[in-house]
């Protein structure tokens, strides 16, 4: 299997409800390829793939559809509640997550040379992708502003926000492992500012 090695691999990140998703997209407006791994992800589980196979195999037929489909919703409380759950789904999920990707990075690089390649990782440092990149950004928020901007879009009550971000790396953990921070605490276009400082850095 070919993993990414660490190398000039453009990596973006960020936590629950830092805005990560739409700084993405400014990127994307700029020229950059976004490569996203919750999309990559969802197609390493279809229906008869081998990581398929894998979880049907460790969960059983009650994470499963009739017509074979995963139980999303039910796979992700197991994941929340339950962390040998959580480790052994991830340790199914995140080769194959990475093989994709990696296919999909020689892909462009080979098709469109010169274009940033940028790697959309919400779970970066949590599943322990972060050594295979050589440039890491962080869209960042204080932990705070995340417990109210969940509990907002997700209509979530305060303990159920603070439960859910204990599924991940606390975001001032990750913002000492990043290269680029994009804080995306105040306004758009005080964000677009410094989305475009990072594109100018990438693109030199």
């Amino acid at each position: 299997m070919g993993l990414i090695v660490k190398t000039g691999k453009i990596a973006i990140t960020g936590g629950i409800a830092t805005g990560k998703s739409t700084v993405a997209r400014m990127f994307a407006e700029l020229g950059a390829i976004i490569l996203d791994a919750d999309q990559v992800a969802r197609e390493v589980v279809e229906v008869g793939t081998p990581c398929w196979k894998s979880l049907h195999h460790l969960l059983g037929p009650a994470f499963f559809e009739k017509d074979g489909q995963l139980k999303r919703r039910k796979l992700r409380d197991c994941i929340i509640d339950d962390r040998e759950c959580r480790n052994k789904v991830n340790a199914i999920l995140h080769p194959s997550i990475l093989e994709k990707m990696e296919q999909e990075w020689q892909y462009h690089h080979r098709t469109h040379p010169g274009r940033p390649v940028i790697f959309d990782i919400p779970l970066l440092f949590e599943g322990k992708f972060h050594p295979h990149f050589g440039t890491i950004i962080l869209v960042y928020v204080p932990q705070e502003i995340q417990i109210r901007r969940l509990m907002e879009r997700d209509g979530l009550s305060r303990p159920e926000a603070e439960k859910t971000l204990t599924m991940q790396l606390p975001i001032d953990s990750k913002k000492s492992l990043s290269h680029l921070i994009i804080d995306n605490s105040y306004s758009i276009d005080h964000t677009k500012q410094q989305v475009q400082a990072v594109w100018n850095q990438l693109k030199n």
